[in-house]
């Protein structure tokens, strides 16, 4: 979901794409070396299932659904995801969707109803309020705070001196 165009001059503002959000390769590093252990998935199970969230967030991300790609009944899949991530798959699942809205927020000039479909949101007032929630901003104001960095970068800015300079 990757929508960073090759034309921007500004490699700091890719730099900020990557602070700002969260891949599944990070998630993974989180977890110590079978931290997953009898009571939790194995890291096969765990990368299947979060690479599967990952691309699939526009999709049915249901408890049914998470537990059949790994072959687990639903209940036994909700502990096993707990013990292995320490959340349950439902804050996982929101907070993922949360990650995407952010990267499309900050690549791309999508309407704020297509990043929540895109996302999957049931509206941009689902969004709005989850996305406030989790990131104490609303998606438009995190835009906007986006497109000032961008201004600040085209004038000269460094990266590091926006945020003490706003």
């Amino acid at each position: 979901m990757s929508f960073v165009s090759s034309a921007d001059p500004h490699p700091q503002l890719a730099a900020c794409v990557a602070a700002e959000t969260e891949t599944v390769d990070a998630i993974l590093a989180r977890q110590p070396d079978g931290a997953a252990g009898a009571a939790g998935l194995s890291p096969v199970q765990l990368r299947r299932v979060l690479l599967f969230v990952e691309h699939n967030l526009d999709d049915d991300l249901s408890l049914a659904t998470l537990a059949a790609v790994i072959g687990l009944s639903p209940s036994h899949f909700a502990r096993r995801f707990k013990a292995a991530l320490g959340e349950a798959p439902h804050r996982y699942v929101l907070a993922r969707r949360v990650n995407g809205a952010k990267r499309l927020l900050l690549e791309t000039e999508m309407p704020l109803a297509e990043i929540a479909a895109a996302t999957g949101f049931s509206s941009q007032g689902h969004l709005t309020g989850i996305f406030g929630r989790a990131v104490g901003m609303t998606p438009g104001a995190y835009r906007t705070r986006r497109n000032r960095c961008r201004a600040f970068l085209l004038a000269g800015g460094v990266k590091e001196d926006f945020y003490t300079a706003a």
